[in-house]
C-alpha cells in the first residue's frame, strides 16, 4: 500500500501577527485576503516577468500591498490570463512580511503560491466574515 500524499494545511496569518512576524527570518507565512488592486504592465501577457503590484484587503479595514516578482509575477500573470483575479479572495503561501514607512508590506517568494478555489474553508471563512458571500 502507498500513503496517499498529504494535503498543504494552510495557516493563514492575520494582520497583527503578520506584524510581528515582519522581523523573522526563518518563516513565510501564508495570508487569506481579497484582491482589490492589481498594478503592473503587460498584465495579461504571462510571459513578462515584470513586478506586479497587488492590493490586498485582510479584513474589512487593512489594505496591504503585495509585490511580485519575476516568476511569482508571471505565474499570477498566467492565473490572471485564465480569468481576471481583481475582487477574489485568495490564499497566498510563503510569502515575506515587512515594515516598510511604518506599513506592512508582503513580497512573493519562490515557493510562493496562489489558491483561488471558493471550496477551501478558509475562503469561505473569510468571505463570511467579511460579508462577502454572494
Amino acid at each position: 500500500n502507498i500513503a496517499p500524499i498529504p494535503s498543504y494545511i494552510f495557516r493563514p496569518q492575520r494582520y497583527t501577527q503578520l506584524i510581528s512576524l515582519a522581523s523573522e527570518t526563518n518563516f513565510l507565512p501564508d495570508v487569506v485576503g481579497r484582491i482589490c488592486l492589481i498594478q503592473g504592465s503587460d498584465l495579461y501577457n504571462h510571459y513578462t516577468d515584470s513586478k506586479i503590484i497587488i492590493g490586498l484587503r485582510l479584513d474589512r479595514s487593512k489594505l496591504v500591498r503585495l509585490t511580485l516578482w519575476d516568476k511569482e509575477a508571471s505565474n499570477f500573470r498566467e492565473l490572471n490570463r485564465i480569468s481576471t483575479r481583481k475582487k477574489q479572495v485568495v490564499i497566498i503561501t510563503s510569502i515575506i512580511p515587512r515594515i516598510h514607512e511604518e506599513n506592512l508590506s508582503l513580497t512573493a517568494t519562490p515557493g510562493t503560491r496562489f489558491y483561488f478555489n471558493n471550496e477551501i474553508d478558509i475562503i469561505q471563512r473569510f468571505q463570511k466574515r467579511n460579508k462577502l458571500l454572494s
